[in-house]
């Protein structure tokens, strides 16, 4: 099945996707790892866009004494986080543009959810699931509404989007292709096309359009937002923004 949308969400892909993500198309232990080493102290944390819950299961194995609320827009995605870290996690269905959960964290972190930072030569860029500033800026906004006082946000670091394809378990082939546009201008998006196929019959399929941001636009998103921009951590995993007062 094909969908076509401008959200966040995987509701046509999600068992697939969930097997991608197991494959290790993020590497979820290192990010843990160093989520881990950035979080030092810091004990409540809200994962933005959980998904299945590969990145928490992880964040939980660094330290089992972290209160982890994940939200995910995504009602599947739910359903296997639940069966995967239910119980030692929060799981709440949200948009995190527009979620009102009652509380504050520590820190906040987007291991590949609505928001990411994007390599481009030597420049991060803002990479989101929105599509104009003015809903970035409302949607960090809130987020450090749900942060405490110099709290932290962290957004994963990843490699510009690219024509890929890799085999799965039981015989699924994985397939992505990019269609980029020629902008130079400080916002602009790219169209990616998922596609799980076994023996050439398509199982899952969908097609999203992701935006970037790069500087200055970037920073003044974030600052606009409420955000600091502090820069990457040493292991390059994630660029990490602090509350400002």
């Amino acid at each position: 099945m094909e969908t076509s949308m401008r959200a966040n969400t995987y509701d046509g892909i999600t068992e697939c996707y969930d097997l991608l993500m197991r494959a290790g198309y993020y590497e979820h232990g290192a990010m843990a790892e160093a989520a881990d080493v950035i979080l030092g102290e810091r004990d409540s944390v809200l994962e933005l866009g959980v998904g299945t819950g590969l990145f928490a299961r992880e964040l939980i194995a660094t330290n089992a004494e972290r209160d982890i609320t994940g939200v995910d827009f995504t009602a599947p995605m739910l359903d296997i986080a639940e069966t995967r870290v239910g119980g030692a996690v929060d799981l709440v269905q949200a948009d995190v543009t527009e979620m009102d959960l009652g509380r504050t964290f520590d820190a906040a972190i987007s291991s590949g959810g609505v928001w990411v930072a994007i390599r481009e030569g030597d420049e991060l860029l803002l990479g989101t699931h929105l599509f104009d500033a003015a809903e970035e800026v409302r949607g960090l906004r809130n987020v450090a509404e749900h942060l405490d006082a110099d709290g932290l946000l962290l957004l994963s670091i990843q490699d510009m989007h690219e024509d890929f394809a890799c085999e799965l378990e039981d015989d699924v082939v994985y397939s992505q292709r990019v269609t980029h546009s020629d902008s130079t201008d400080d916002h602009f998006t790219i169209e990616k096309e998922y596609a799980f196929t076994r023996d050439s019959e398509v199982l899952a399929g969908q097609t999203l359009e992701l935006g970037f941001y790069r500087a200055p636009l970037r920073d003044r998103i974030l600052r606009d937002a409420g955000f600091a921009l502090d820069g990457a951590d040493q292991e390059d995993r994630f660029v990490v923004c602090t509350k400002e007062s």
